[in-house]
């Protein structure tokens, strides 16, 4: 029994062997091959029986990273590849002649290729393609052509509301030279083919999109990629630390007078605003159309800022004022409203008829020393300085320009993530 699976087993693999030989092609087989197929091979001719019938030239596009995504500069870089395939109707040969040989590798130069014109380019106009590239014929005819490439091209970018913000970049690609009744462009895909796809530290693609148009008499193909912004960088370097130099602004009406650094204080929190001012313009685009919103965030920090270093000179020339001029009616009046002085900790009694006299009295002359008359109290009230009247300043403008502050920091974070 186990003799015969010995037989059976060698008979196999001679068999294969053989098999193999027969279909092994050979170095002579290839270039023979490549000299029966390029003899009398003219690249300028469209190779298609019909040459009034146009060459579906089928596009499938890969992403491997991102290597670039400049605001400023509007520039968009990736490193790409297109599967680019076509039927040839003149490289077409039976593999049972060669040897089995069912495809084989051309370069680009000696044979038709679709040049595909990078139209939305960041630089100069140029094809994609190098000279290393080959395209991979096979016995029916297809051919496969696959640039790899680095791929700039502008991108249209809109920061109004930056960090929070989606771009939408399109690469254009053109068969110029070739009307669209000779070469048609075709997707074969709707979308890009991410499986090879590197992450990028700084963007998320939130979708990708294939599109054919006709620009002019020749078709285009449009690679849309929508860039979605990791804002963590952003938030943690920027955003937040304006939020806490909003607040830390409006302590300066905290800070006691007689230290003599308020004006101080608030002048440095105003040149610090004004240097992230710098910073972030620095990483945005010059346009006006849209404005960023963190744009008018920073000036509205800035008018803040301007309004409380006013305000603090403005309340230590009245903390400082003289003690002999009285203060105005109406500033008693709100003071009083403001803090409740007039009706805060004070008793009030009512009056009662002598029963021996015609007069009426206080009822609180029956209690003794033990109550402080209203009068005493009411004049005790009246009697308001300018020092209480600047603290009165204070408390009013840490509670408006704090409000204010963190009220303009909710609407810009409302207002940009909900876009």
């Amino acid at each position: 029994m186990v003799k015969i699976n010995e037989d059976i087993l060698l008979t196999l693999f001679v068999t294969f062997a053989f098999i193999s030989i027969l279909h092994a092609a050979s170095i002579n087989d290839t270039k023979t091959l490549l000299s029966d197929l390029l003899t009398d091979y003219n690249k300028e001719v469209r190779p298609i029986q019909d040459q009034f019938a146009a060459i579906n030239v089928t596009i499938i596009a890969h992403m491997k990273s991102i290597q670039e995504f400049d605001e400023v500069q509007e520039k968009f870089s990736f490193v790409g590849a297109l599967v680019v395939t076509w039927l040839d109707a003149i490289m077409v040969w039976n593999p049972n002649s060669y040897g089995g040989l069912r495809h084989l590798p051309v370069s680009y130069k000696d044979v038709w290729v679709r040049e595909l014109i990078l139209s939305s380019p960041s630089k100069a106009v140029n094809t994609l393609g190098k000279s290393w590239n080959k395209v991979r014929y096979y016995a029916n005819g297809l051919a496969v052509w696959v640039p790899v490439d680095l791929i700039e091209s502008t991108c249209s970018v809109n920061v109004q509301n930056y960090p929070f913000d989606t771009q939408e970049c399109i690469t254009s690609f053109n068969s110029m030279g070739y009307e669209e009744s000779e070469v048609l462009l075709i997707p074969g895909q709707s979308e890009f083919d991410l499986s090879i796809y590197q992450e990028n530290s700084l963007w998320a693609i939130a979708k990708t999109k294939v599109n054919v148009q006709t620009v002019g008499a020749s078709s285009q193909i449009d690679l849309v990629v929508s860039l979605k912004r990791k804002p963590s960088f952003v938030v943690i370097n920027v955003i937040l630390p304006i939020l806490f130099l909003s607040l830390l602004n409006t302590l300066v009406f905290i800070l006691v007078p007689e230290s003599g650094e308020r004006v101080s204080y608030c002048v440095t929190v105003l040149l610090a605003v004004a240097v992230f001012m710098t910073i972030v313009s620095d990483m945005l685009p010059r346009s006006s159309e849209p404005v960023p919103l963190i744009s008018y965030k920073l000036m509205m920090d800035m008018i803040i800022s301007s309004l409380i270093v006013v305000v603090t000179i403005l309340n230590l020339r009245v903390y400082n004022k003289d003690k002999s001029r009285p203060v105005p009616p109406w500033l008693r009046s709100l003071y009083r409203i403001l803090t409740c002085r007039k009706c805060k900790n004070t008793k009030v009694f009512p009056l009662k008829r002598d029963n021996n006299s015609s007069k009426i009295k206080d009822a609180t002359q029956d209690k003794g020393s033990e109550f402080h008359h209203l009068k005493d109290a009411i004049k005790k009230v009246d009697d308001i300085t300018w020092k209480q009247i600047s603290f009165m300043i204070d408390w009013i403008s840490f509670t408006l320009f704090t409000t204010a502050s963190i009220l303009s920091f909710i609407c810009f974070v409302a207002t940009t993530y909900s876009n």
